[in-house]
């Protein structure tokens, strides 16, 4: 009986030093959030550019938009943005769903690339050559980051005009409202 309860006394005492560890104690980290709003303002030439898709390694050749990227608190240019827009799909009464890559550059922070299914809608006929384009994502669309926006996900979203009075030669005028929540992950 001796030996039984000398086994359970030193089975007892390793177990509590096994249990006693920090294996728990280390908190549980909530993820870092983070809203941007940034304005996408311009007139852009368009030009052709061959690009390889960051996620699927798919070589596009989209028509790509680059514009200033500004801040709208204080108005000032705080990078660039660029929209390349790979396809184009009318489905009439009025609407077009663009499939678009949109980089945008925060000068010093970093660049937060997103793929998105934007509907442009026409406005009345007198104003043929201008839409209101938008998207609003329910999930991921974030394709790429760099620099402090690495690692991270979540949504890029817009609420915009375009204006393609000049769009016979190539010229577009953007002024797009967008927002980008960030989560670390």
């Amino acid at each position: 009986m001796k030996i039984i309860n000398n086994v359970f006394l030193i089975t007892i005492t390793l177990f509590s030093f096994a249990c006693d560890g920090d294996d728990y104690s280390e908190p549980v980290r909530e993820p870092k959030l983070t809203q941007l709003e940034v304005i996408g303002r311009g007139t852009a030439v368009g030009e052709l550019k061959t690009i390889v898709h960051p996620k699927t390694g798919e070589t596009l050749e989209p028509v790509c938009y680059l514009m200033d990227l500004v801040d709208p608190i204080t108005g000032e240019v705080i990078g660039s943005l660029q929209d390349c827009v790979v396809d184009n799909v009318a489905n009439g009464g009025g609407t077009i769903i663009s499939r678009v890559i949109t980089s945008i550059t925060i000068d010093g922070r970093g660049t937060i690339q997103a793929e998105n299914q934007v509907l442009q809608t026409l406005q009345s006929p007198a104003e043929a050559l201008h839409f209101k384009t938008s998207f609003t994502p329910t999930e991921n669309n974030i394709i790429n980051t760099t620099f402090e926006f690495e690692g991270q996900e979540g949504t890029v979203s817009l609420d915009g005009e375009v204006n393609l009075t000049n769009f016979d030669q190539g010229i577009v005028t953007f002024y797009c409202n967008f927002t980008i929540d960030l989560e670390s992950i």
